[in-house]
């Protein structure tokens, strides 16, 4: 049964290895170190290495958690990145790092004393060489991810395709055929403050976002892993796509998102 933990991450995750839980993928979107006050949680810590302690204790714990195919994306932006990511190098090893994602959007405004921040970063690390990850579980459409250097043609039943001759051979692109995303990720826009999709939590992000990582990262029955569940969006992902959940988050008002996003659906809840 999907379960949700009312409580701290270390302690939702020390709770679910206790329990014998384990998960195939495992997204996180913590707190980014802001320093600043938002209207369920406070993002601020005593100093910078009070947060990257914390941190580790996350990670390490997440990483235990995970079974031997499992896959990690851990969420977040130019504050951090570069120290979360060699900490995820020493837990995983080097040889788990599989991508540095970078989710861009246009909401925001405009800096003076550097170039706008319009992106954010999404760091995929998988537990071993079996860590399963099919990104044509999620295409793109042909139309989108091809320049127009290539010439355009109708076949004989009528399918659009491009077409580029190499070497002396003809290679045809049909426009109805997907493509696989790259670690770019262009398509899908930030939440907009009247998006129908908000349910009222700060910095929520989109279900398509969740989607994607949920499709290309595991398989339908697998378990996914969020102890920073936040608005739910990952969790209401897996539920969708027919995977079940272990989620956490010390913010009760979490909780009530989740329960208004899966009306009627089976929870164990337990409080920290």
């Amino acid at each position: 049964m999907d379960e949700f933990f009312l409580g701290d991450a270390r302690a939702a995750l020390r709770h679910f290895l206790n329990e014998g839980r384990r998960a195939q993928l495992c997204y996180l979107d913590p707190p980014f170190c802001t320093g600043r006050d938002f209207r369920v949680y406070r993002d601020r810590y005593p100093s910078d290495e009070d947060y990257y302690a914390m941190m580790r204790e996350v990670l390490q714990g997440a990483y235990e958690l995970l079974t031997r195919d499992g896959n990690l994306f851990l969420h977040i932006d130019w504050r951090a990145q570069a120290r979360l990511r060699l900490m995820l190098e020493e837990i995983f090893g080097a040889a788990g790092f599989r991508n540095e994602i970078i989710w861009s959007y246009r909401s925001g405004g405009r800096a003076r004393t550097h170039f706008s921040r319009k992106h954010d970063t999404i760091l995929f690390f998988a537990k071993s060489p079996a860590s399963y990850f099919d990104a044509m579980q999620d295409p793109l459409p042909r139309r989108e991810a091809r320049g127009g250097h290539l010439k355009r043609g109708v076949d004989e039943d009528g399918r659009v395709f491009r077409a580029v001759r190499a070497g002396g051979k003809l290679y045809r692109y049909y426009e109805d055929e997907g493509v696989p995303a790259s670690d770019v990720w262009t398509d899908i826009p930030h939440l907009q403050q009247l998006d129908p999709e908000r349910v009222g939590y700060p910095n929520q992000k989109p279900l398509r976002l969740l989607r994607r990582i949920v499709r290309c990262a595991s398989r339908p029955g697998d378990t996914v892993l969020d102890v920073f569940a936040g608005s739910g969006t990952s969790l209401v992902a897996a539920h969708e796509l027919g995977r079940a959940f272990l989620g956490a988050d010390s913010a009760p008002e979490a909780l009530a998102a989740l329960q208004s996003r899966l009306p009627g659906a089976p929870l164990r809840l337990t409080r920290g």
